[in-house]
């Protein structure tokens, strides 16, 4: 056996002084809630309620709750959903403790949970109830009228803080019968939302390599801007649960609250979008530096040279930008430092991830040369639920975009291999959208394309042939109706003809072109 190397002795230390492994009495927490739950983060919850049982767990719009509260409530819930059956569960609700509390207690019942968009209109939502076969649906009462309009069969139990504990059964718990299964949303091509499924397997000495790279550690007190619904945010309510930190959460998200609740709460840790950066850049009074903050992590979209410059300069350098997706989980994280060296980039893989550039015979790219993006680690996705998988080539996945690799091992994505626009930080795809403005009586054919956009990074852009009369209004009345918010488009352009290949199919780029500036 060879003797480890001083920087691997620092990494290691480094690590095991962030993460407690040098408190005796978190260690015999964490033994104590492994030997109840099994390893999983219904565990480390446990170890947290031991450890420090009155620290705070959760700060919602509606107050806030310690780690003892939130470890003994989810045990009632528990023991509900043990007497309710063992059939898929999903969770539709905003960010409060709703979440993080069904979260653990259907890990703790041993059942399946889908991940629900709130942004799921009636139809989609039945769709998804119906392929994933649900039996109860843990939502917040905002969203009963619509889950009555999309006759979803499955029975309801309120999510909203005021309301959860009714269902709680007190009483003994036991370990699970089963490792749950967590089902994550992600666009289709067609159709609602896939369904891809993330094993809930015990963590792996390799997975703690992983967050060397980002810079989380015991008792942070974190914002998480994002919605805990989408893998990125519920990614972050895992760290923070893990960690006995406490997490911040707003139901919406409003730039001057989380400005606020930074200031209030001494946040030291953001979890957001793109987006949601540019519009606390917005809002941010001038002499409010945000001091607290020692990470700000994004994820989820684009981020542009330009946003990661005048964050670090009005902020500091304390920006970290996450490259990833549902399916492939983190493939690379850019540092401040890299951010500021190499504007653009995405960064390198950490410890335990691989990243490849594939050219089309499947050889590797050498530097600098673009191709598709592949990537391997220990997070994978375990496949839809329809069947289907993402493109492999052995360890290696596809994450669907296209990039390069310079010269020191830095990344970057150029674009997307299919035609999958992301705006907001929201996945969509243009056959879905097409499909719903086609069922309109005034529309003969559509073409939906993303363009460039400062803020969402893209903006969805529908180019429609009339069959008769063109109303603009009536159109965005029936796409309000029947997509979701971030999938409705927002500009509608009145064109004669849809520029096609002799085959039929539509050159997306060429509506791109068209729709840039200088063609209009």
């Amino acid at each position: 056996m060879q003797p480890l190397g001083v920087k691997t002795l620092c990494r290691l230390t480094q690590r095991s002084l962030r993460f407690g492994a040098l408190d005796p009495m978190l260690n015999a927490a964490r033994v104590a809630g492994f030997a109840k739950w099994g390893a999983g983060i219904s565990a480390l919850v446990h170890a947290s309620a031991l450890r420090w049982p009155n620290r705070t767990a959760v700060v919602d719009d509606h107050g806030s709750m310690s780690y003892r509260q939130l470890d003994r409530m989810a045990d009632g819930l528990t023991n509900y959903l043990r007497s309710d059956g063992n059939g898929p569960v999903g969770l539709l609700c905003r960010n409060h403790r709703g979440f993080p509390l069904a979260q653990i207690a259907i890990e703790r019942a041993g059942r399946d949970v889908v991940m629900l968009s709130t942004a799921l209109p009636a139809q989609q939502l039945r769709d998804i109830a119906d392929r994933e076969a649900l039996t109860l649906l843990i939502a917040d009462a905002e969203f009963l009228e619509r889950i009555d309009q999309a006759g979803v069969s499955a029975r309801v139990v309120p999510a909203d803080p005021d309301q959860i504990g009714t269902w709680s059964k007190p009483g003994p718990t036991t370990p699970p019968p089963r490792r749950s299964e967590m089902i994550m949303l992600t666009s289709g091509t067609t159709g609602p939302p896939k369904g891809a499924r993330r094993s809930n397997r015990p963590p792996r000495i390799s997975d703690a390599s992983l967050l060397d790279a980002i810079p989380i550690r015991m008792n942070d007190v974190t914002l998480i801007a994002s919605p805990l619904f989408h893998a990125w945010g519920l990614a972050q309510c895992s760290f923070a649960l893990a960690t006995g930190s406490t997490i911040v959460v707003h139901a919406k998200f409003d730039p001057n609250a989380t400005l606020r609740a930074v200031a209030e709460h001494g946040v030291s840790v953001l979890a957001a979008v793109p987006l949601m950066l540019s519009r606390i850049l917005e809002e941010t009074p001038p002499g409010n530096e945000l001091t607290s903050l020692r990470a700000t992590l994004c994820s989820g979209n684009v981020l542009s040279a330009t946003l990661a410059k005048n964050w670090i300069e009005r902020f500091g350098p304390n920006l970290y930008n996450i490259y990833g997706s549902t399916e492939t989980a983190v493939a690379s994280v850019a540092t401040p430092k890299d951010l500021l060296a190499a504007p653009g980039t995405v960064g390198r893989p950490p410890r335990g991830v691989t990243v490849a550039i594939l050219d089309d015979g499947d050889k590797p790219a050498a530097s600098n040369q673009l191709g598709r993006v592949f990537t391997a680690n220990s997070q994978q996705f375990a496949g839809y639920t329809d069947g289907s998988n993402r493109a492999r080539r052995g360890r290696l996945m596809a994450t669907g975009d296209l990039g390069y690799l310079d010269n020191k091992g830095r990344l970057f994505v150029d674009g997307r291999e299919n035609d999958l626009i992301v705006t907001g930080g929201e996945n969509v795809f243009p056959s879905l959208i097409e499909e719903v403005l086609e069922q309109h009586d005034s529309v003969l054919n559509a073409a939906v394309v993303g363009l460039p956009d400062a803020k969402y990074g893209q903006r969805v852009v529908a180019f429609v042939v009339a069959n008769h009369g063109f109303d603009v209004d009536e159109l965005d009345a029936w796409a309000r109706q029947n997509l979701a918010a971030f999938q409705r488009p927002r500009e509608y352009r009145s064109v004669d003809a849809l520029p096609m290949t002799t085959t039929g199919k539509v050159i997306r780029h060429a509506l791109a072109t068209l729709g840039l500036a200088e063609h209009i």
